[in-house]
């Protein structure tokens, strides 16, 4: 995992996949205030180089709205949510380093599993705040 990582920044011989609206849940280290998003963003840079490969995560955080100095949160996600995303990647890899041809119904659509309330809360999405969302 890597906080650094920029979306469209990827190293010479490296590919880039971004899932988008992963569903998460966070909660607040501050005030223990929890919410849900369906708009959780998961930056992944990988590379394969003489038959190993290299796959670096960055997972966009969300800030509490209730809190006047609040941090960014990390979220949680279900057993499903891992496992789409991760079919995902896995069809990414296959599609980038072993030229097996992809239709976009080839990935999995990441389901929302837990009711979420209200608009995306913009100002507090750290995918938002570095254009990614």
């Amino acid at each position: 995992e890597d906080d650094t990582l920029q979306a469209q920044a990827c190293r010479p011989d490296w590919k880039e996949f971004v899932q988008h609206r992963a569903p998460g849940r966070f909660q607040c280290s501050q005030c223990f205030h929890e919410w849900s998003s369906a708009k959780v963003h998961i930056l992944f840079h990988m590379c394969r180089c003489q038959g190993w490969g290299m796959i670096w995560m960055r997972i966009f955080r969300q800030e509490c709205r209730r809190c006047s100095k609040p941090r960014l949160e990390d979220p949680e996600f279900s057993l499903e949510t891992i496992e789409s995303i991760l079919h995902n990647l896995v069809v990414k890899i296959l599609q980038y380093f072993y030229n097996e041809p992809v239709q976009p119904s080839d990935l999995l659509e990441v389901m929302v599993d837990t009711p979420v309330a209200g608009p995306h809360d913009s100002a507090h999405c750290e995918a938002c705040q570095l254009g990614i969302c």
